[in-house]
């Protein structure tokens, strides 16, 4: 065993075998003195970037909001910033090649810097996916819950207040709110984007989620009182344009100052939908009555259901009213498929006034709403139709061309079986704020309403999709995750239900970012690797030229084994050189982006600097990967030296 312990005397001897001679090459010293001139040069103009005046921010005066005049960084300050810090790495690179080739020879620092080049590599880029990945974590939690509990087969239940109560009385947990989602298609004046619909409670999501933080336009309490939302200002222009569509901003301009047949005013000003007249016909049939400014005539080509329906039936066109000597299920609310009796709703339409009386009835009188009463549940137009508060994504809100106070619809396919066939269910919302998660998908996809908007929307009852929970710790995911657990089980639902947690839902993409970071490994590993091709190359010269100096020591009585430890030593000189200098490098890189930043268009790649995550494990494994690497890279040409014979290497200095 003590034959494979390293002396002093095998590192004198690998070190001095290492070492340039008397005399060094005539450019080492132009070199060095050329890589400080950059440095000095690339660092002042990183500093003369950061002195330069980037504007004033928004102020406060009086509790007013006064608008700055900064706009971010400044072509001036990105160009020293830019070609500053591709200065100072230029020099840094240049000034550790000379400083190698001062001491070593040619050979040695090559593959030194080699090792070091890709060593420094990977420290840089496995932070960078690391930070990416954290930025991504963050992003997901900031609008969702840690945990989630929902039924096995997704579909909606009941009951869900109480197990919310005995969820958040959990020590570990920090809120627990209901929700109900559903695919719907959004629809403005000027587009329609498929979106995920949320319903939630307002005073009970915020203990679960940033959402309130996350508005950039509006406000969420406009959920709880959308009577204060305010009108859409007429003169306000939609600047920003959706991510898929800002390829389309060289054409900005072409249509300033045209006129609309209507009158002069900036396209695109004011409500979309006030400038619309064409509606779906199918989407006006249930208030075509209501909404009709003229009183019907007393035809009209209108046919009374209570008429029509009997005969529809006896020819089969229609269903048989469903029995009466029954009670209806509750489950038979969802799995009616959106039908409902014509025998039971026409009179309930009625008695709203959405359908007109019979020709022997009397039209009933609308109740005047005196002006202090207002409704709870949304805002009520020129036209008095209720309209409830929702949240949009700033994508989404571009894309429809939206602002705070416009008025969008709601369509699912969620709707209903009348004689003129079936009718999607529709629902005229007004947008309350708009949120920037800094997820793509999520302000795209997400929009959020009232719970109980949402329940009668998709006519699900008094049910809800699950629960978000949030824990006081969210490193401590997996105690929280059992006490989640323990309270379902308490409440005798632990069978209906499934308790799953951030990471289990977003397994995929977490997963896809791992096997990312392990190819990105492994693929900037081989620059390591192709280093030690050349230390292994390097041994194999040495050995050759110094053959009769080994045949000699042999001959003096030294060991097999020492001339083993002398070329292992060798190449583990230049592999701990290259692997600790392109860690110490990479990190004081990977500090510099954390400081400084690369600074990045935040419209198309949704950050605004590239993230840096530290991890020391990660730059561990990196070190240890590399010495095994040269290492074993060091091993065949000292076992060929070990085994030279002294009169073979006589023979071969001759």
């Amino acid at each position: 065993m003590n034959a494979w312990l390293f002396t002093r005397l095998d590192w004198i001897i690998a070190w001095r075998h290492l070492r340039t001679g008397d005399e060094r090459p005539v450019w080492v010293m132009p070199l060095i003195i050329g890589a400080v001139y950059l440095i000095l040069v690339g660092g002042g103009m990183a500093w003369y970037a950061g002195t330069l005046d980037p504007g004033v921010a928004v102020q406060a005066v009086d509790g007013v909001e006064v608008p700055g005049t900064e706009m971010g960084p400044t072509p001036m300050q990105q160009y020293y910033g830019a070609f500053g810090g591709l200065t100072l790495v230029i020099g840094l690179m240049a000034l550790v090649f000379g400083l190698l080739s001062f001491f070593f020879n040619l050979l040695p620092t090559i593959i030194t810097m080699s090792v070091l080049l890709g060593c420094m590599a990977l420290v840089v880029v496995l932070s960078l996916m690391s930070g990416l990945e954290g930025d991504l974590r963050d992003k997901i939690l900031n609008q969702k819950a840690h945990i989630r509990v929902a039924r096995t087969d997704g579909r909606p239940f009941e009951a869900y207040l109480e197990l919310t109560e005995a969820i958040a009385q959990t020590p570990e947990v920090a809120g627990a709110s209901p929700y109900l989602e559903g695919e719907i298609m959004i629809r403005s004046g000027l587009n329609r984007q498929g979106a995920i619909l949320s319903g939630i409670i307002p005073e009970r999501h915020t203990s679960v989620t940033n959402l309130p933080t996350l508005i950039r336009d509006g406000d969420y309490a406009y959920l709880a009182d959308p009577a204060s939302i305010p009108d859409p200002d007429p003169l306000a222009l939609v600047d920003d344009k959706p991510w898929r569509l800002r390829h389309l901003d060289k054409d900005k301009g072409k249509d300033k100052g045209k006129t609309s047949a209507k009158g002069p005013g900036p396209k695109g000003a004011g409500d979309p939908l006030r400038k619309l007249p064409r509606r779906d016909p199918i989407a006006a049939l249930p208030r075509m009555v209501k909404d009709s400014p003229e009183p019907a005539s007393d035809d009209g080509g209108w046919e009374d259901p209570a008429v029509e329906i009997p005969k529809l039936r006896k020819v089969g066109e229609l269903p048989p009213p469903p029995p009466t000597d029954r009670e209806v299920e509750p489950q038979d609310e969802w799995s009616n498929d959106g039908w409902e009796d014509p025998a039971v709703e026409i009179p309930k339409l009625r008695e709203e006034g959405v359908l007109p009386p019979k020709a022997d009835e009397p039209t009933p009188e609308v109740p005047e709403v005196e002006p202090d009463e207002e409704p709870d549940d949304g805002v009520v137009d020129d036209n008095g139709v209720v309209m409830p508060p929702i949240l949009v994504g700033r994508e989404l809100s571009m894309e429809l061309s939206v602002r705070v106070g416009a008025r969008v619809q709601l369509i699912t396919p969620v709707g209903r079986l009348t004689p003129a066939g079936r009718i999607p269910g529709q629902l005229w919302t007004k947008v309350g704020g708009v949120f920037f998660s800094g997820m793509y998908e999520y302000d795209r996809k997400n929009v959020y309403a009232p719970l109980s908007v949402v329940q009668k929307f998709l006519l699900v009852g008094d049910r809800v999709s699950g629960i978000e929970v949030k824990l006081n710790d969210v490193e401590a995911m997996d105690a929280g995750k059992a006490a989640v657990v323990a309270a379902v089980r308490n409440a005798g639902r632990d069978d209906e239900l499934l308790v799953e947690d951030w990471r289990d839902l977003n397994r995929n993409l977490f997963s896809a970012m791992f096997l990312e970071k392990v190819a990105m490994f492994i693929a900037l590993l081989f620059v390591v690797l192709v280093a030690s091709f050349g230390i292994l190359a390097s041994n194999l010269m040495s050995v050759m030229e110094k053959a009769k100096e080994i045949a000699i020591l042999k001959a003096m009585g030294t060991r097999d084994a020492g001339i083993l430890r002398v070329f292992i030593a060798e190449g583990l000189c230049v592999g701990i050189l290259g692997s600790f200098g392109g860690i110490g490098m990479g990190l004081g890189l990977c500090f510099a982006l954390d400081r400084f930043g690369l600074p990045l268009n935040e419209n198309v790649y949704y950050i605004e600097k590239l993230p840096v995550v530290v991890n020391p494990v990660e730059v561990a494994l990196v070190g240890a990967a590399a010495l095994v690497i040269v290492c074993f890279s060091s091993l065949y040409p000292a076992l060929v030296a070990s085994r030279l014979r002294p009169v073979d290497g006589l023979r071969q200095a001759d």
